[in-house]
């Protein structure tokens, strides 16, 4: 049996409710996408995804008057690139079956999860294109 709905879930018209849907599942397939790449993961994809992402948690959080002020995450682990990506998928479209359900807070912190799941692999893939140039450019690494 589902929660009952609080009054910050019923905020959300259902046509904005199933957009919001929609568009979690199509930044699932994006990461999809990405992973599915011929030649590696198509970073491109992920940057989209990330904003997309990045948006949808906004846009939610101001709809629902929603904030936790104050709560630091530590990133993933990035050490499994496409671990993180098939991970991030998942949280993706979980969110969207929240947001079916009508769990708008729920599907915020899920989402928050994915977030955190791309910027890692980000992060980590800016890092690593750093790393290469300076050694490219005979500048010593400092780590």
């Amino acid at each position: 049996m589902a929660p009952p709905l609080r009054e910050k879930d019923v905020k959300v018209k259902e046509a904005d409710r199933a957009r919001y849907q929609d568009e979690a599942t199509s930044l699932g397939k994006k990461v999809a996408d990405a992973l599915s790449a011929t030649s590696g993961i198509d970073d491109k994809a992920v940057w989209e995804a990330y904003a997309g992402t990045e948006k949808l948690i906004a846009v939610l959080r101001y709809r629902l008057d929603y904030e936790t002020p104050g709560v630091f995450t530590k990133l993933p682990d990035a050490s499994d690139p496409a671990g993180l990506l098939q991970e991030a998928r998942a949280q993706l479209l979980a969110a969207a079956e929240e947001l079916s359900a009508r769990n708008m807070i729920e599907a915020v912190e899920t989402l928050r999860k994915a977030r955190n799941n791309l910027r890692s692999y980000l992060t980590e893939k800016r890092k690593a294109e750093t790393k290469a140039q300076r050694r490219t450019r005979g500048v010593p690494s400092t780590g």
